[in-house]
């Protein structure tokens, strides 16, 4: 059980993240504007807070699910918001605020989990996770509709909020779980 955790977590970690960039992607780009900037705005946000997540890691102790709630609430408050007030381009920099917010929970995760990965490893099964993320995010949105930019990123993310627990459970006093 410990192997598989150590294992499926950065990846899990990734999946989510592609989840919700997918899902900022199309939710933006047919409420808002579908020009390249959008896709730059989404991209270059994302990148600032993980910058800003990798400083407050290091300066902040709060629980990596605290900075994973945060990630979830900027993600539908943008989400909210687009449907508030749709085409509306005079909010682009709440877009972009919001979207820095998103970004903000890779950061920390990275830094976090750098004690206990490689860097080679951690970015390998974190961008595998997010590829197929981006991959099945783009597929069940066509197939199902908008509501899996909804549901999925709330469904994974509960599960990686269990085994962010269970894996710091794990390096504080591993005889909590049986292998």
């Amino acid at each position: 059980m410990r192997r598989l955790l150590l294992g499926m977590y950065p990846s899990l970690a990734g999946l989510l993240l592609g989840l919700l960039q997918t899902g900022l992607y199309f939710q933006l780009s047919f409420t808002l504007s579908s020009s390249y900037a959008t896709f730059l705005m989404i991209t270059v946000c994302w990148l600032v807070g993980s910058v800003v997540g990798i400083v407050l890691a290091q300066r902040i102790r709060q629980g990596l699910n605290g900075f994973l709630l945060l990630g979830l609430l900027t993600y539908f408050a943008c989400a909210l918001l687009l449907q508030a007030a749709p085409f509306n381009t005079q909010l682009w920099i709440v877009y972009a605020a919001l979207i820095v917010g998103t970004g903000i929970y890779p950061g920390v995760f990275f830094v976090r989990l750098g004690e206990y990965y490689s860097a080679g490893e951690l970015f390998f099964k974190e961008n595998n996770g997010f590829i197929v993320g981006l991959v099945s995010g783009t597929l069940l949105f066509m197939i199902v509709g908008r509501s899996v930019l909804w549901l999925l990123p709330v469904l994974v993310a509960a599960l990686l909020s269990v085994c962010t627990r269970r894996f710091y459970a794990l390096h504080t006093d591993p005889s909590i779980v049986t292998e």
